[in-house]
């Protein structure tokens, strides 16, 4: 072994276990927490730039910081851990999910973490669940990033940013809904990749006596309806009336508040469109109960101001963010918002999954290293209730957000109001994107095509014999009967 060969040798050694022994001692006594899927050593073996790893000066620089800072791992820790944010419930066409330098095509349950950016491809569709019980659905061409998911003592939080495209983000409220036979109008998803979330179809006997009977409508969408309600009752024993705080970031403005129903626009180069939709227009039994405020703030380095959204009244924002307007008169907006006005199914598969992946989110009391050990997750403060309260670290972080995102946002517009401005200079084409019926189209065609009661389509196949494979439960899910 030659002289470089050993002094690479001890200095490896000393990076190895000098360290480890001077800062296995911790003078706070603060329990070191490794969370869930996260390995004990801290070292990025695939990224170690060479020079600087076999750099003694830059091995003593950041001992010395580390001495300094005991809890520097803790904070590593933290920052490197992305937590599951949700799960895809059902994708049609390509699905798109951006992950660091790769991508896949996500599909039914695939998880979606931090920082994960979902496009839906062309004439797609999705709908996405998040573990809080929030429903998001993607209409074709949009895009979405869920930055960050927070699991408070009293609320959760929510960080998002719509990038383009209609979007509607769907809360979950603990109200049931208004019993009603009328059948559904998302119907694109069907046969809906959860089976128990599909309506069970009335049998009706054949009474020569009662031929009337057996001819009036029935009563599937009602019963579907009412199976909706049993379950929200029984989740509602899980979620314990704990909301959610989201904070949505568009390009020209941001929305926050808790537990909020709201539809979003968003044009690349042009205004925006958003509309809050109240308990009524959701179709809640109590309607009359108000919900919380969602608060809007616009651009400008020294905007702080939150004006109030008022419920069902479609705003527009102009492009810049700095003025907003009522929308008086946008058919394409209505018929958008048709699509999604009853969707008991899909209601059904987000307390399918709220059992099944996020009962963990909600709890009267946490151990913070339990979840952190067994779930993943970093346990955050409750929000304050009165100005007296002090700030909790989650007060801090939405604070935080909505300096970084309305002055890195406000940047980005003035940026790219300057480059616009010199391609006009020059006589090229800007592309714009403006709201048209590509964004509900291809929905609105399933509507009208399976009529009014879609699942009779099916499984009234043949009046003779009846074949023993339509008995089988894997034939009756391909085709969504139940």
């Amino acid at each position: 072994m030659n002289i470089l060969g050993a002094r690479a040798l001890l200095l490896l050694f000393t990076i190895f276990f000098l360290p480890r022994e001077i800062l296995a001692e911790d003078s706070s006594g603060v329990v070191r927490v490794e969370f869930k899927g996260q390995k004990k050593s801290m070292t990025s073996w695939g990224n170690l730039p060479t020079e600087s790893f076999l750099s003694f000066s830059e091995w003593k620089r950041q001992a010395d910081f580390k001495l300094g800072a005991p809890e520097w791992e803790q904070i590593t820790r933290e920052r490197n851990n992305k937590e599951l944010v949700g799960r895809i419930y059902q994708c049609i066409g390509s699905c798109r999910v951006d992950r660091g330098a790769g991508f896949f095509n996500g599909t039914h349950r695939s998880g979606l973490y931090e920082g994960d950016e979902i496009q839906t491809v062309g004439d797609s569709y999705a709908w996405i669940f998040l573990l809080d019980g929030t429903m998001v659905r993607m209409s074709p061409q949009s895009s979405l990033t869920v930055n960050e998911f927070n699991i408070g003592i009293k609320e959760n939080f929510i960080n998002a940013r719509i990038n383009t495209g209609n979007i509607l983000w769907l809360s979950r409220a603990e109200s049931t809904f208004e019993e009603n036979n009328h059948r559904e109008t998302d119907v694109l998803f069907f046969p809906y990749a959860e089976y128990e979330s599909l309506p069970i179809k009335e049998q009706k006997a054949y009474l020569e006596d009662d031929l009337l009977e057996l001819v009036s409508p029935k009563e599937t969408y009602l019963y579907h309806v009412k199976n909706l309600n049993l379950r929200i009752s029984e989740n509602n024993k899980i979620t314990k009336s704990k909301p959610t705080y989201a904070f949505l970031v568009l390009p020209n403005a941001t929305l926050m508040g808790l537990s909020p129903s709201v539809e979003m626009v968003s044009l690349i180069g042009g205004s925006s469109y958003i509309k809050k939709r109240s308990a009524k227009t959701l179709g809640h039994m109590n309607s009359e109960k108000s919900s919380a405020e969602l608060f809007l703030q616009m651009r400008g380095y020294d905007n702080k101001e939150l004006t109030t959204v008022l419920e069902d009244q479609w705003i527009t924002i102009d492009e810049k963010g700095r003025n907003t307007t009522n929308v008086e008169a946008m058919p394409w907006l209505d018929v958008g918002e048709f699509i999604t006005k009853r969707i008991p199914s899909i209601y059904i598969g987000r307390e399918i999954f709220l059992q099944r992946y996020g009962q963990f989110v909600f709890g009267d009391v946490y151990d913070p290293l339990k979840l952190a050990q067994d779930y993943g997750y970093r346990l955050w403060g409750k929000m304050k209730s009165a100005e007296t309260e002090p700030n909790s670290d989650l007060d801090l972080r939405l604070e935080f957000l909505k300096e970084y995102f309305r002055r890195i946002e406000t940047t980005n517009l003035l940026a790219s109001g300057k480059f616009k401005e010199r391609l006009e200079s020059r006589g090229e084409t800007i592309k714009m994107t403006d709201y048209g019926r590509f964004y509900f189209l291809t929905a609105l065609n399933q509507y009208y095509r399976y009529g009014e009661l879609q699942i009779d389509n099916i499984s009234d196949i043949s009046k003779g014999e009846v074949l023993n494979s339509t008995k089988k439960l894997l034939w009756k899910k391909m085709h969504g009967i139940r």
